[in-house]
């Protein structure tokens, strides 16, 4: 379990990128970049941990391949909404809802498997 923090730790710090990169190009301001660098690394960690867990339960790597693959295609890009300045400025906040949701059943599940000896 160990490695998987560390693991989720490095993927959340990959993703502050974005918001570094959309301040950079003079599309959100230096605070909203903070404020989303920040959530994308809680948001990235959280998921890193989540595929874990789903790593734990499963025995292999595909159930938490296919959760990115499902969060990248639907949260990420096919709700996309682009504001006037460019920037869509609520994606952090509807990819967290759903990450979030996300988690507890994958967590639900992990603890329920673990307390039955599965």
């Amino acid at each position: 379990m160990k490695a998987n923090y560390i693991a989720a730790f490095l993927f959340g710090v990959w993703h502050i990128v974005m918001p570094i990169r959309s301040y950079i190009n003079g599309e959100m301001s230096f605070a909203a970049m903070l404020l989303m660098g920040i959530g994308y690394m809680i948001l990235a960690g959280i998921m890193g941990i989540k595929w874990g867990l789903l790593y734990y339960i499963t025995g292999n790597l595909w159930a938490g391949l296919g959760d990115h693959l499902f969060n990248n295609t639907v949260a990420t890009n096919m709700l996309h909404v682009v504001s006037l300045k460019g920037t869509d400025e609520l994606q952090i906040v509807r990819i967290m809802a759903a990450q979030i949701i996300s988690f507890v059943f994958v967590l639900m599940v992990y603890y329920y498997k673990n307390r039955n000896g599965n």
